[in-house]
């Protein structure tokens, strides 16, 4: 009953609500679904010139974007090709891993017409990045 009064008091403004401290405690959240794991190169950091790896990905569906995402927050750069992505679902995949990337202060470069290139903010994504893929056999043309 005593909550109640409390209640009425902070709503009339007599009293100031008290903030609880909500308690997380560690969860582990387990994925059912598989994901294929993209082709990966070396690549140079800018800041510290340690060798960086980029993974490359062939996202099929909607949901295979949270995994492209999780190497982004792992500080690892992506390329995403959307090459055998139906229209719609590719563009799904591109708004949610470019939001992502722009709330980590990344960037994206557009590789071509359907191969994107997302990386954090400790690297930086340039013309260099054509040369280094067609070393390891990525043919890129860019379509400007």
């Amino acid at each position: 009953m005593a909550k109640f009064w409390d209640k009425i008091l902070t709503f009339l403004g007599l009293i100031e609500e008290e903030e609880e401290e909500e308690t997380i405690s560690d969860v582990e959240f387990v994925r059912n679904q598989t994901t294929r794991r993209g082709n990966v190169f070396n690549l140079h950091s800018v800041n510290n010139n340690k060798n960086m790896r980029l993974v490359i990905t062939k996202p099929r569906v909607f949901e295979e974007a949270q995994a492209i995402v999780d190497h982004i927050k792992n500080k690892k750069p992506v390329l995403v090709n959307l090459e055998e992505t139906e229209t719609e679902a590719a563009r799904r995949i591109i708004d949610f891993i470019s939001g992502a990337t722009y709330a980590v202060d990344g960037n994206m470069q557009k590789v071509s017409q359907q191969i994107f290139v997302f990386a954090p903010p400790q690297v930086e994504v340039n013309a260099e990045i054509r040369r280094e893929l067609n070393e390891h056999g990525v043919t890129v043309t860019l379509d400007e």
